[in-house]
């Protein structure tokens, strides 16, 4: 991949060089460039300048979560978060930067490191970009809160996850997240409900099963 990437910057990099020579020939020559075809010409090229100005920031972007990524199953944590870092702060706008958040929330959950987890869904959650992260985020942000001790709030997050995505894959998951919490908070008639459903909406998976076997602990009933 390395080779293949090193070629396609250095064809980025050609094409940038000769935007920035249009771009500077057409401030240099404005009347010129206006009366070129009654200015269709000049205002065609602009647009045209701008839509590669936008592909090209995008490849970019996508490049550098690649890499971030790479870098993290070479067992290069560090360096991938700092990658992921730099991706979010030189493509703010772009899909690969939201994707790259929601990837580092999974470095850092398995790390123990909840609150800075939350802090990188959160950023998925509160720019509504990309939609397909969405419910991704939001049921992280469960797992996450729920690992961290904040079984109120994880909850919240988890009931808030089942309304809006109830056929979302993640959904048995967080469905227990929710039942694991509202037991956790001494709630056992909601946790039993909640085991219920589990049981019911899942039936024949390990997920009605696990729910089950709470069902008949000793635990549940309390």
């Amino acid at each position: 991949m390395g080779k293949q990437w090193v070629r396609q910057e250095i064809k980025r990099n050609e094409l940038q060089e000769l935007v920035d020579r249009v771009l500077l020939w057409a401030s240099s020559n404005q009347q010129l460039a206006a009366a070129i075809g009654g200015g269709t010409a000049a205002a065609a090229l602009l647009a045209g300048i701008l839509i590669y100005r936008s592909h090209s920031m995008q490849s970019a972007a996508w490049d550098r979560l690649a890499l971030a990524e790479d870098s993290a199953y070479a067992g290069q944590v560090e360096s991938s978060l700092k990658q992921i870092s730099e991706l979010a702060a030189q493509y703010p706008n772009t899909a690969a930067a939201g994707y790259g958040y929601l990837f580092q929330g999974d470095l850092l959950y398995p790390r123990g490191q909840y609150k800075e987890a939350l802090e990188a869904y959160n950023k998925v959650l509160e720019s509504g970009q990309p939609k397909v992260l969405q419910p991704l985020a939001l049921g992280d942000t469960a797992l996450a809160q729920e690992a961290a001790g904040q079984c109120e709030q994880s909850a919240l997050s988890a009931q808030r996850f089942l309304e809006t995505y109830p056929d979302h894959f993640l959904a048995p998951q967080v469905h227990a997240c929710l039942a694991r919490c509202l037991q956790a908070r001494g709630q056992a008639d909601q946790a039993r409900t909640a085991y219920q459903k589990i049981t019911l909406q899942y039936p024949e998976t390990s997920w009605a099963l696990w729910a089950k076997k709470r069902l008949d602990s000793p635990a549940a009933a309390k």
